[in-house]
């Protein structure tokens, strides 16, 4: 079976978290926490500091493993590492994929169209934001 390693950048201001949409032409369609494939002479965080930029033009701070999720397909296993992730203040957002970006409340059940292997993590999260 193949793995595929994936990172994703939890990014929070206040109680708010950052989603992006998948395009149509990357299906499957919806909104996700945002990052990619790590490439094979990559580690996490270089990868994420990569995606980032190429996906939404920021310079990123991967700080921390937050949460890993296994996604398994028929002839796959894809493993998301979700990721604590900064922004520089004056961090500016610009899709680079003609995806859409939102901030969302992290408070109540995840927010419709979440695709499903972010799903845990929005509920993780939205646990820890109650503590």
């Amino acid at each position: 079976m193949k793995i595929i390693p994936v990172v994703a950048a939890v990014i929070k201001r206040d109680n708010l978290v950052l989603l992006t949409n998948r395009p149509e032409a990357k299906p499957p369609y919806g909104w996700e926490f945002p990052g990619g494939k790590v490439n094979p002479t990559e580690d996490f965080k270089t990868a994420l500091r990569r995606e980032l930029m190429e996906e939404l033009g920021i310079h990123a701070i991967p700080l921390y493993l937050l949460h890993r999720v296994i996604s398994r397909q028929s002839s796959r296993e894809i493993h998301l590492y979700f990721i604590r992730t900064e922004l520089p203040d004056n961090a500016q957002i610009i899709p680079k994929e003609g995806q859409e970006f939102r901030w969302v409340k992290l408070s109540g059940p995840p927010p419709q169209g979440l695709l499903s292997p972010d799903r845990p993590v929005w509920n993780f999260l939205a646990n820890l934001s109650q503590v």
